[in-house]
């Protein structure tokens, strides 16, 4: 069928932006692709309150996308978009289709022109209006938006102002367009490379307060886990406004514990020890080296809540802190749990694709399996405890990280709950 042999060319296509600019390849693997015969041309949109799609029109890909550089383009185009949280910004502004405008200027300076096919909006075709490159997309849409006001009023002449004429004349405006002239045919409404971002105002319109934030959680954890896993050196090529934000991600991505710290007093009730072989010290008995360091290691059960009252964006919080975790030398088992282990696995710091659960919420599984068949150093519950106090008495120390929209420290259970109880921050 066309429509898996065009998943498999957008396979490609992921393969080769992972190859040269990593972390746009890795946003788009966070993405879900279909391919959508009643989409227009290819772009993101919402695939339900809280995910992200990429969707394809075959037509457009086969005819308009012949090439490989092309599609290359096309798509960083539109992860740029999410990349720079676009998708969320179209209820902060009035005139839809010149914040769509603003908005493709702004990305479109991080795609080399070579790979954009003709009709892409660029801010070389705006040259006249003197507009400063590198900016985000307010400063596009304010300064297009006083320019287009200045042509209704008859201040440009109908045919733009004298400086684009002579811009023109000088052969360095936009061949036979004035940059006036060229916002007057984007406005008409018959540009495609604009068509593509109408639904966001559609959709972004319907989404309640609760679905919004839901998004927008899931955008940003998104964002960040691509951030982590390309790590400094994959986003210094970045534009400046990603960078930025990715900053203030990673300030609110911070653990909710100080990991090291916690690992030590789960240490403190544990016989587990390893032998590493090192050269730096001499053996005491044999005067040889390598010599042998002892160093202990502590072996955690990290229970994630998967029922259906923790959200998505929440699930991806709990996997960063297992991140943290796990960095800090843990050997670390998870367990995916609702009222049963759904399922189990040692976590090689990278968060599944998808966790299996969604029903309701019981303790005791996990106590259980502890005390039977693993027997930890510690267990690590992330939940959003709701759910009945656990039955099964652990024989380990359990520390509970609650979400934060989660059982508030002043209700009655969070004080009967075994063990150490760690409210996650907002954020």
């Amino acid at each position: 069928m066309s429509h898996d042999r065009i998943l498999k060319e957008v396979t490609s296509t992921t393969i080769e932006l992972l190859l040269k600019e990593p972390f746009f390849g890795h946003l788009l693997t966070g993405l879900i692709k279909e391919v959508n015969p009643q989409v227009p041309t290819l772009g993101v949109r919402l695939a339900g309150p809280d995910a992200v799609q990429l969707s394809i029109n075959p037509e457009f890909w086969d005819n308009e996308l012949k090439e490989d550089k092309y599609r290359y383009g096309v798509i960083k185009h539109e992860i740029l978009h999410i990349a720079l949280r676009h998708i969320l910004m179209t209820d902060k502004f009035s005139h839809k289709q010149i914040f769509n405008i603003a908005a493709d200027i702004v990305v479109n300076q991080y795609v080399e022109s070579g790979k954009l096919p003709e009709g892409a909006i660029l801010l070389e075709q705006f040259r006249d209006f003197n507009l400063e490159p590198g900016q985000d997309v307010g400063y596009y849409y304010k300064r297009l938006l006083k320019e287009h006001r200045k042509s209704g009023a008859g201040e440009t002449g109908g045919g733009g102002s004298g400086l684009g004429r002579l811009e023109e004349l000088l052969g360095r405006g936009a061949p036979g367009k004035s940059s006036a002239q060229r916002l007057k045919e984007l406005l008409s409404g018959e540009n495609e490379w604009l068509q593509r971002h109408d639904e966001w105002h559609r959709q972004m319109a319907n989404l309640s307060a609760a679905g919004r934030s839901n998004l927008e959680q899931m955008v940003d954890a998104v964002i960040h886990s691509a951030s982590q896993r390309v790590g400094e050196r994959g986003i210094g090529n970045l534009p400046g406004e990603l960078k930025a934000y990715l900053k203030t991600l990673d300030e609110r991505h911070k653990p909710a514990l100080d990991w090291r710290r916690a690992l030590r007093l789960f240490a403190s009730s544990s016989n587990r020890t390893y032998l590493k072989n090192t050269i730096r010290r001499p053996s005491k008995r044999y005067g040889t080296t390598p010599g042998i360091k002892i160093r202990r290691k502590q072996r955690l059960l990290v229970a994630v809540d998967t029922s259906g009252s923790v959200s998505d964006p929440e699930v991806q919080r709990f996997f960063s802190e297992i991140y943290q975790i796990w960095r800090h030398g843990a050997e670390v088992l998870v367990v995916e749990c609702d009222t049963a282990i759904k399922r189990q696995y040692p976590y090689r710091g990278h968060a599944p694709d998808f966790v299996m659960g969604r029903g309701g919420t019981d303790f005791n599984a996990p106590l259980e399996f502890a005390n039977r068949e693993y027997h930890p150093d510690g267990i690590v519950y992330f939940t959003d405890g709701h759910a009945p106090l656990p039955r099964v008495e652990s024989r380990y120390p359990v520390m509970w990280l609650i979400t934060p929209n989660g059982l508030q420290e002043h209700a009655g259970i969070w004080d009967q709950l075994p063990g150490r109880k760690v409210k996650m921050r907002q954020g």
